[in-house]
């Protein structure tokens, strides 16, 4: 046999070597080797050259392959933290051994701007992540829309959160939610930004609409109701909390959850809306009564007696009963069911005009406090998982292709009869009273935007304006409840309502047709 390439004939010749030296070989196998640079920088493995490729094939059919090491895999715990990693990750980016392949490059220079956080360089961690923005936009990643939404995300949220560590908490705010347009109703994106960077205590337009992008999607509807009424819009919450105990009362009328209707009580009495307040905590302690005699106790019980008694003491105020209520609120030390911004303005309201022994207990600090506690702490919790060298680089999402999300165009486009919706055998049986989607073996990131879609095609197929969806995550399932109708149908309140017109036209170019797929197809023949 000929062997054309010096890569094949230097295998050959090694394994004529191997064969009159195979202990000695079989010794060395046994020496632990250290990790790659590339693993040490970021902990993901050298992108393998062609020659390596060629030997280790020829190795898999020859005594090579007993010897030959085996492909370097990724390896987080052998990263490099901090300055040491700054100095391996700059070795592979500006020095000799300068890695060429531009998408590996590029995750080189996010980890490195990784590692300069963890060195307290927040300056140079915002400017590699610029860095590295740069040469993605140079090797044509940024013009595929599905890496921009994936890994196109990392160069905004490492900037944000080196600015945040830099004391610059709105500006980190702003900076991890911006280039967010075209992910409306992309749910994993939405998930991308860490709860720290959304605390800070001004209001935000784009946060505003961050969040009700997520009520939309059937998650974090109770955290937007919280950042809104931290801003003292207590209307907007109260309308966000209504939603809630809307959708509860369509989707699960025999386990209700009493929390969610006295959180509604509490806004809607801070907004103002006395009357309607006090119907709802009338609800709520019914409700929780029925489920206790019905031998369904619910688990926040103790949580629920919070909110009901936080409740009574608003509306203390509200009728001028002043010293009784501060005697109430001061005797808590500290509210862990009520939202922090309802607490905090009740203890606006009760410090207001009270006498120096009044503010005592949960009266004794002034608003003011309370957010510099919480800043503090939230800052505290971040800044301590900094070293953990794992939490920091999950702020480089993995890249997404485009076959992930086109490959479901079949399933989700089909209406008339879905694969995706799943028949429940007796679902009178079933506690939740919404229909479920599930689909096996999909990427997880293209799953809720195709059970989106999904959830619009039928809505329209079926003569509804929308839908509200509820996604349901498992230890091993993904799975989507959903409901459609029309705008203000039971369940379908504004603020969790998803319109099908405006879903179809934002995912239809993320997972088309099969239609338009056949068209392009055609067109590039």
């Amino acid at each position: 046999m000929k062997i054309r390439s010096n890569t094949g004939a230097a295998a050959l010749a090694l394994m004529v070597a191997c064969m009159g030296s195979a202990p000695a070989l079989a010794q060395a196998a046994k020496t632990e080797k250290l990790p790659s640079l590339h693993v040490q920088c970021d902990g993901n493995p050298n992108n393998m050259s062609a020659g390596e490729t060629a030997a280790r094939l020829i190795g898999a059919i020859t005594l090579l392959a007993l010897f030959a090491p085996p492909p370097e895999n990724a390896d987080p715990d052998k990263r490099k933290f901090g300055a040491e990693g700054v100095a391996i990750c700059s070795t592979l980016i500006d020095g000799e051994k300068r890695e060429t392949n531009d998408y590996r490059r590029v995750n080189l220079i996010l980890g490195r701007a990784i590692h300069k956080i963890e060195a307290k360089d927040y300056d140079g961690a915002v400017a590699d992540a610029e860095l590295a923005r740069s040469q993605a936009e140079a090797a044509g990643f940024m013009a595929n829309p599905y890496y921009v939404r994936s890994q196109g995300r990392a160069f905004d949220l490492i900037a944000a959160a080196a600015l945040y560590r830099a004391g610059k908490p709105t500006e980190a705010r702003e900076t991890a939610l911006r280039n967010l347009g075209e992910a409306q109703f992309l749910l994993t994106p939405l998930l991308s930004v860490p709860d720290y960077l959304l605390i800070d205590p001004a209001e935000s337009p784009r946060e505003a609409e961050f969040r009700a992008w997520r009520s939309r999607l059937g998650f974090g509807t109770g955290a937007q109701a919280d950042r809104l009424e931290e801003w003292g819009r207590f209307a907007e919450a109260a309308a966000v909390r209504e939603a809630q105990v809307d959708f509860n009362k369509r989707t699960v009328p025999e386990s209700r959850s009493s929390a969610v209707i006295a959180r509604s009580a509490i806004a809607l009495a801070l907004a103002g809306n006395a009357e309607l307040s006090d119907t709802r905590i009338a609800e709520a302690r019914a409700n929780a009564e029925k489920r206790r005699a019905a031998g369904d106790t619910e688990k926040d019980a103790s949580e629920i007696v919070e909110l009901l008694d936080l409740h009574g003491i608003i509306r203390q105020t509200q009728r001028g009963e002043l010293a009784a209520a501060r005697r109430l609120f001061a005797a808590r030390s500290q509210w862990v069911a009520a939202s922090f911004g309802s607490v905090v303005e009740v203890t606006r309201r009760l410090r207001t005009g009270a006498s120096p022994d009044e503010l005592i207990g949960g009266l004794s600090r002034a608003p003011e406090a309370l957010w510099k506690d919480r800043l503090e702490t939230r800052r505290a919790e971040a800044l301590a998982k900094d070293s953990d060298n794992t939490t920091l680089f999950r702020l480089i999402p993995s890249v997404d292709s485009a076959a992930a999300y086109r490959n479901l165009s079949k399933q989700v486009w089909r209406t008339d009869k879905s694969k995706l919706v799943l028949e429940l055998k007796d679902d009178s049986k079933s506690k939740l009273k919404m229909e479920r989607m599930f689909y096996y073996g999909a990427d997880f990131d293209a799953l809720f935007p195709a059970y989106a879609l999904h959830a619009a095609l039928l809505a329209k197929s079926r003569g509804h304006q929308g839908f509200t969806m509820l996604p349901i995550v498992g230890d091993r399932l993904v799975l989507a409840a959903f409901i459609t109708g029309n705008k203000g149908d039971p369940g379908l309140s504004d603020p969790m309502f998803a319109d099908a017109e405006q879903v179809i036209a934002a995912l239809s170019p993320v997972i088309p047709s099969p239609e338009t797929i056949r068209a392009e197809q055609k067109a590039k023949k």
